[in-house]
């Protein structure tokens, strides 16, 4: 699979790596990341990004409806892993770097006039996590998805067989078949941010609503924060590839 991916992520989006000094050494830790692009190939993106600026391997907690086509075999080679509770609690005791895009499929069936505006961050899930086992959140700023697969209208009721909730609608997908699965050649950074510590979203040793919540909203903003801020200093959107 690197080798599909390695030309993807170096050689047509020219991915920028921002803050992989934030990426911890060792020990658990959750990376809180934007999600985006229809197909969700963000995902794939992190953990080359990860693999590639650290002795990492990043565990990706992936929908239910994955597991439902028959790739568990791939996934599980990929490092993609249920996204239930248990499998993530797990997953960070043993000291796993574990991947999560709580926005969901809210996220990646955002059209293209939505681009960058994030979504509900779920219901605060990763941050109970954290404080439950007291690891650090990275939040994470990924761009380029939006405009890799812009999405342009989603198809419902046509997977509902499958769970598949969606099927997107690209400039180039369904309309050329396969051909249209091929990602626009968008210009990609993927940001790891300061590490934020649980432990000041922590109160009585419990885990009330407010501090959860608490924890989950300054996530979301630290991630907004940086995607606005990288926007900004974006100097084009798509690769040259005549350079």
């Amino acid at each position: 699979m690197d080798r599909i991916l390695e030309p993807i992520y170096s050689d047509w989006f020219r991915t920028q790596v921002l803050g992989s000094e934030n990426i911890p050494r060792s020990g658990g830790a959750l990376l809180v990341v934007n999600h985006a692009g229809a197909f969700a190939i963000d995902g794939l993106i992190t953990m080359m990004a990860v693999a590639k600026n650290s002795e990492r391997q990043l565990k990706v907690l992936g929908a239910d409806f994955l597991f439902d086509l028959g790739a568990n075999d791939l996934l599980s080679e990929l490092g993609v892993v249920p996204a239930d509770s248990a499998t993530a609690l797990s997953l960070l005791e043993s000291g796993e770097l574990v991947g999560v895009w709580p926005e969901g499929v809210r996220g990646v069936s955002k059209t293209f006039d939505q681009r960058y505006q994030l979504q509900q961050f779920g219901r605060g899930g990763f941050a109970k996590l954290a404080l439950q086992v007291g690891v650090p959140i990275i939040p994470t700023a990924i761009i380029g998805a939006e405009e890799a697969y812009p999405l342009v209208g989603r198809i419902s009721g046509v997977l509902d067989w499958a769970n598949i909730p969606y099927v997107p609608v690209t400039p180039t997908f369904p309309a050329l078949g396969p051909l249209g699965l091929v990602p626009l050649p968008s210009c990609w950074s993927v940001e790891f941010g300061t590490p934020v510590s649980p432990e000041l979203f922590r109160s009585s040793g419990k885990f009330p609503g407010y501090d959860v919540f608490e924890l989950a909203d300054y996530v979301k903003d630290a991630v907004n924060e940086m995607l606005m801020s990288g926007l900004s200093n974006r100097s084009r959107v798509f690769s040259h590839h005549e350079d």
